[in-house]
């Protein structure tokens, strides 16, 4: 318990200092690979128990490194005692809690697990575990002994060989060598925090860069005469080292002892003229971790940066822990590790020289990435990149990428397409977005996709559609594309998944036949006809035959008319819900606080949507009510003959005239420019309610990939998607979608069918990020966004 309150404390005693070399306002700095409260193995995120899996991995890799740790320490036999309390207080990491946590996440271990317990090692990445098992290390087993470096002669002859034979590999898929030679050759400083393989890096890193600024040929030997020329106008280079003991890892006293003693000559030179000097950091974990360098070394880290020099690191965990830092960087290393190599976009044991620029974080949205590290290289080789920079120069389109990295989050291509892209003005296009994201109070981060349609300007022809199937579920870009095929109507602009529907999960669960799958739980109406009632008192996207948009809460209290051909049947509102048996039809919506009926002279007619599923003739025992859809109630002298299961009913409701479309979803976000969420008045709270939503009662505490629609008092739409179970995001509870859209002047606005459903489309262009794949068996990783397939959908489109 000690040891792990005092590790926190030194994770976030340094975030003062290392926020002045990094902006973090709107986002999250994450030193590797991501929190370990949080699944980040794409399988993870579908597979309800393959979160199992990924949690042993985690548990297997802190044991591995345990055992790593015993077996690298230098010059000392560890007693047997101390390695079984050592590997004993390794293992109760995992066991450790205090408390619980206020607000849960849908892609979380708590939330997998259904608990509120707070572990601490969860607010850990797996980088920074490793310094929490070292500093376990250094209290049960002490190591202590120095690691010799030997000296070895250089045999430098070319940098690009050099830097590729440091990789170890025999293939670079991330090759930036061209661009670190050239950095290498500028005179400035360089901060450079070492490998296991020093005396290359010594040679590469240290050593031949200040040989070519002083214009040294290979043939000749530094002295001590060349630095006195020219020593004063020679930027040095900054070894960063820890100072304790951690694995093969060489100290920073391993270093000095080394540099003043056993070096080479050359090295011995530059280490006694001050251009190469040490810095001695504080960090217990691998790689590199601002918070832990300690404030002598984030005070050297900030003038190295206003020096506009730069940050090399090598190894494959350092290539995961710099992230948002201020400072241009190269990464070299080989990708041996899977999350590695799949965080980076490319294959396992291959190589890479990674250049980062300052500020910007190169793979976004894992385990589905929109881009990786691979991608982000491959950008700046290409043909658009060539010709923005032969137009504005490339300092112009990094310090584009940063501002946009810092405010937005959006992928390279689309920043560098927006400096060439001049043709349309923001105000000129029909609809217009741009990426969000930001941080909340409790320190996690969000990102997103606002987008704002002129729906509020009469003459631009708007229209607005419910298109829903009565088939497989089909992606919204799917829908789209069947609306262009007909080509009698205009160009569709916006569209997005419409509201919830009876899943096959769901079924599974309440027991009922496959025919429910896909039946709508809501209001659902398309070109002036009603597909299914109001089923609560949840919001609707109400499309007016004026063209115009309007939210609102609904229900089915005020009657309805139901017909087939010539049979017609008028339930009033007396017969909405009624607590006791009347001689009149009936109706029961799942705002009804009863779970059977008792109506045994009547024929009962239970409708999903408006198809009948089941007929149950007079003489019944008192019946349940099944959580999907209306029930019907109707005297044997009303009747109709002709109804069979199966068979489409029309369907009138008395309380919406002039409607030619509409959607339920919700809840309710804002009304009248207030937050106003309810979930006891829409009854999401009951019982049926709770049984027919996945995410049932509990997410309106609960943070996941959110979409929302809102009107502005001009009348303009705007949609909001805020993406979940990504590392750049956690997603939105209800209450931070009413947040963020009130701070964009929204007047009304409700939710949508959220989670994986969660589609957004401007053209044909999918703008959020669904955290979902349908082929996650082929990689457990991570692969590209798909979205998934949803059984109706909202069109905007312009005639």
């Amino acid at each position: 318990t000690s040891i792990m309150k005092r590790y926190h404390r030194q994770l976030n005693q340094g975030r003062k200092e290392v926020a002045s070399i990094m902006n973090a306002d709107n986002r999250v700095f994450l030193p590797g690979y991501g929190k370990l409260g949080f699944m980040l193995q794409l399988k993870s995120l579908i597979d309800p128990s393959y979160f199992r899996v990924e949690e042993q991995l985690n548990r297997g890799m802190a044991m591995r490194f345990a055992k790593k740790l015993i077996k690298e320490t230098p010059n000392r036999s560890i007693n047997k005692g101390s390695e079984l309390a050592f590997y004993n207080a390794v293992d109760n990491i995992f066991n450790y809690r205090e408390g619980e946590i206020e607000t849960r996440h849908d892609h979380s271990f708590s939330y997998r697990h259904r608990n509120r317990n707070l572990y601490p090692y969860h607010d850990c990445t797996a980088q920074e575990r490793s310094g929490l098992i070292n500093m376990l290390f250094h209290e049960t087993v002490r190591p202590d002994g120095e690691r010799k470096i030997q000296a070895n002669p250089h045999f430098f002859t070319d940098w690009n060989l050099a830097l590729f034979q440091m990789t170890n590999s025999d293939l670079l898929e991330i090759d930036d060598r061209k661009r670190l030679i050239k950095y290498l050759r500028r005179n400035v400083p360089i901060a450079y925090f070492p490998g296991e393989y020093i005396q290359q890096e010594l040679e590469n890193f240290v050593l031949q860069p200040i040989r070519s600024r002083l214009g040294l040929p290979l043939t000749d030997e530094l002295t001590k005469d060349d630095l006195i020329k020219m020593g004063d106008q020679i930027e040095p280079v900054y070894i960063f080292c820890q100072e304790k003991r951690l694995g093969r890892w060489y100290t920073y006293n391993d270093l000095s002892r080394y540099l003043r003693n056993d070096a080479e000559k050359e090295l011995r030179i530059l280490y006694k003229s001050g251009l190469l000097r040490l810095i001695k950091t504080k960090q217990w974990t691998v790689g590199i971790h601002f918070a832990q360098l300690g404030t002598k070394a984030l005070a050297c880290l900030n003038d190295i940066r206003d020096r506009q020099g730069f940050l090399i690191t090598y190894g494959d965990n350092p290539a995961m822990m710099t992230d948002i830092v201020d400072i241009d960087r190269f990464h070299i290393g080989k990708a041996d590790k899977e999350m590695v190599a799949h965080i980076l976009g490319i294959s396992k044991n291959s190589g890479f020289i990674q250049f980062v620029p300052a500020g910007v974080r190169t793979t976004l949205a894992y385990p589905t990435p929109i881009q990786t590290a691979k991608d982000f290289h491959e950008l700046l080789k290409s043909t658009l990149y060539r010709k923005v920079k032969k137009s504005i120069g490339e300092r112009k389109i990094l310090e584009a990428f940063k501002k946009d990295a810092e405010q937005n989050g959006s992928p390279a291509k689309k920043v560098l397409e927006g400096l060439v892209s001049k043709s349309k003005k923001d105000k000129d296009e029909l609809v217009t977005y741009s990426y969000v994201s930001g941080v909340y109070k409790d320190g996690l981060p969000w990102s997103g996709v606002l987008t704002r349609a002129r729906t509020g300007q009469a003459n631009l022809g708007w229209k607005f559609g419910v298109r829903a199937t009565n088939g497989a579920p089909k992606k919204v870009t799917d829908f789209i594309r069947e609306f262009e095929s007909e080509k009698k109507r205009g160009k569709p602009q916006i569209a997005w998944n419409g509201g919830y529907i009876l899943n096959a999960e769901l079924v599974g669960k309440l027991g009922i036949p496959e025919s429910y799958i896909g039946s709508p739980l809501g209001l659902i109406m398309s070109s002036e006809t009603l597909h299914s009632i109001p089923l609560f008192n949840k919001p609707a996207l109400l499309i007016q035959s004026n063209g115009q948009l309007a939210i609102s809460r609904v229900n089915s209290s005020k009657g309805l008319t139901i017909s087939s051909g010539s049979a017609r049947i008028n339930f009033t509102s007396d017969g909405y819900n009624p607590e006791r048996e009347l001689s009149i039809p009936t109706y029961y919506d799942l705002l009804y606080d009863g779970d059977h009926i008792n109506e045994k002279d009547k024929y009962i007619v239970r409708l999903a949507g408006n198809r009948i599923k089941e007929v149950i003739p007079p003489g019944h025992d008192k019946l349940e009510i099944i959580p999907v859809g209306l029930t019907l109630a109707i005297p044997k002298d009303e009747y109709p003959n002709s109804w069979k299961e199966g068979m489409s009913l029309k369907l009138d409701l008395s309380d919406f005239p002039d409607m030619v479309a509409a959607i339920e979803a919700g809840p309710m976000l804002i009304g009248n420019g207030k937050v106003c969420i309810d979930m006891e008045k829409e009854g999401w709270k009951r019982a049926h309610s709770i049984n027919t939503q996945a995410a049932r009662i509990d997410y309106t505490d609960m943070r996941g990939p959110k979409i929302a629609v809102g009107l502005s008092s001009s009348g303009d739409l705007y949609v909001l998607t805020i993406n979940g179970r990504i590392r750049e995001s956690v997603g939105a509870t209800h209450q931070d979608m009413a947040e963020i859209l009130l701070k964009k002047g929204i007047v009304s606005a409700m939710g949508f069918d959220p989670g994986g459903s969660s589609t957004l489309v401007v053209g044909n262009q999918v703008l959020n990020i669904s955290p979902y794949n349908p082929d996650f068996e082929q990689d457990v990783y991570s692969l590209q966004p798909v979205p998934r397939g949803v059984s109706n959908v909202v069109i905007g489109w312009t005639e």
